[in-house]
Formats: C-alpha cells, structure tokens, sequence
C-alpha cells in the first residue's frame, strides 16, 4: 500500500515538473516573441528613416542636379549674350571704321599726302593741256645725265605749301600740289630754259636761265602768290653790242631798260647769291 503510494507521489511529481518546465518554455517563447517584436519595428523604424534620408538625398541631389544645369544654362546664356554684344561692338567698330575712311576718301588730301601719291606711282601729275604723267614714265636714279631723282619739298610759290621738286636735266620738274591732284608747276626745257629758283627780296621765284652762246646771258624771273597766280616777273640780260665782235662791248638791260654795268653787277650778285640749282 504505501509502495503505491509513493508511486503516485512520484508520478504526480513528474507530471506536476513536465507542467512546470511546459509553462516555462512556453513563456519564454513569449519573452523571445516580446523581444523580437520592438526589434522588429525598430528595424522596420530603421528602415523607414533610412528610406526618408535616402529620399531626402535623392531630392538634394536631383535639386542640385537641377540647380547645376540652371547654373550651366544660365552660365552659358550670360556667354553667349557677351558673345553676342561683343560681336556686336566690333560691328559697329568695323562700320564706323569703313564709314570713316569713306569720309577721308572723299574729303580733300593735304598736299604732302598727294605729293607722296605721286612719288608711290598711284597717281599721275597733269601736265600742259591735257596730257599726264607718271613717275614710272620717268627715267628714275638710271646716273645718266638725263635721268631724274626726288629732290626736296620747297613752297615755291609763296603760298605756304610746299612743291615737289624732281631733279633732272635742264633743272628737272617742280610739281605743285592742289584740288586733290598734282599739276607740273614749273619744268626746264633745253639750254634756253634751264630751271632754278631763287629768294629774292623775302620771296621765292622761279627762274629760267640761258647761257647759250658766248657774250649772252639772259634770266627770266617770275614770282608766284599761288602756282595759278602769277604776281610778278622780271627780265635781266647781258649781250655783246657787236655779236661778231666777241671781245667788244657789252651792254645790260633790266626789263628792257639799259643799266649800267655796276647796277647790273649789284643786282646778279644778290640774286644769284640764293640761287638753288635744281640740275641732277
């Protein structure tokens, strides 16, 4: 009797430990589902914020994105608006550069720059009548005695421009400068005419000079106010009374009056005293 006794006590004891080691496992089953259930939604949480912040960076990187391509856009409108008015200034530069050498085209040339455009052979020097020439036409630095050369600028006729004296023979061609051409203004023609200039009594004349044959000189003088106003002349001259007698006397006449020998003397020596041969 008491042996079953103490069996059943036994047996209650185990099932009453199977109970207790049942409900033990069963709430900490519960506990691991309580502990996993906050870390669970703390991941979730985790995820949700992560999720947000990389929203959040996507939208700053696509507004940056944007605001860089704006910046670029507007960059490169800025540009091309300098470019433009740029190009836009030297245009009008360009025009008004072409407008204003239009004007000098058509506006009169100094004389030393019409002058020069003749010694450069771009234009011609308009000669008596209605004939022209050249510098090309003629003979230039050749060192034969009838060859030219460029010879100094001298206001030859008292008009406070200066002429252009070529040097060649029988005194070369003096070239004077107006109305935007170039005109012969004075040329020496052969023995008769041999051409030179003078400063007599504070202005400047043109002489021509004829030493052809022995015991006769003549000069011929003329003063200018202008190459096309001619204001004075004077004729002096020394010749043999008997031609055939080349050792007889001698007469001298100043502008078709007889003067004495001292008076002529006197007057050659002042006036040859400034003469400028203009002879190559």
């Amino acid at each position: 009797m008491n042996r079953c006794k103490k069996i059943a006590i036994l047996v209650c004891a185990f099932l009453t430990a199977l109970n207790v080691v049942a409900c033990g496992e069963a709430k900490g089953d519960e506990v691991v589902y309580i502990d996993e259930f906050p870390t669970r939604q703390q991941d979730s949480s985790l995820q949700t914020v992560e999720g947000t912040e990389l929203e959040i960076k996507e939208d700053e990187t696509a507004n940056a994105d944007e605001s860089s391509v704006n910046q670029q856009e507007s960059s490169m409108q800025i540009e091309e608006s300098t470019n433009l008015e740029t190009e836009e200034d030297k245009t009008i530069g360009a025009e008004k550069s072409n407008a204003q050498t239009g004007e000098n085209i058509s506006t009169e040339m100094t004389t030393e720059e019409l002058l020069d455009l003749f010694i450069n052979g771009s234009i011609s020097a308009i000669s008596s009548g209605d004939s022209a020439f050249y510098i090309t036409d003629l003979d230039m630095d050749s060192g034969e005695w009838d060859s030219y050369s460029i010879g100094e600028r001298v206001d030859l006729d008292n008009d406070g421009e200066n002429e252009l004296i070529i040097c060649g023979p029988y005194g070369g061609i003096y070239l004077d400068a107006r109305n935007n051409k170039v005109y012969e203004f004075a040329v020496g023609e052969g023995d008769a005419l041999v051409l030179s200039y003078v400063v007599y009594n504070g202005s400047t004349w043109i002489m021509y000079s004829s030493r052809m044959h022995t015991g006769y000189e003549a000069y011929h003088m003329e003063k200018f106010e202008g190459a096309d106003n001619l204001v004075a002349e004077m004729n002096f001259h020394e010749e043999l009374v008997d031609e055939d007698n080349v050792e007889g006397e001698e007469k001298y006449t100043l502008n078709g009056t007889e003067i004495s020998y001292d008076e002529y003397f006197e007057l050659c020596s002042k006036i040859f005293a400034t003469e400028v041969t203009t002879t190559k």
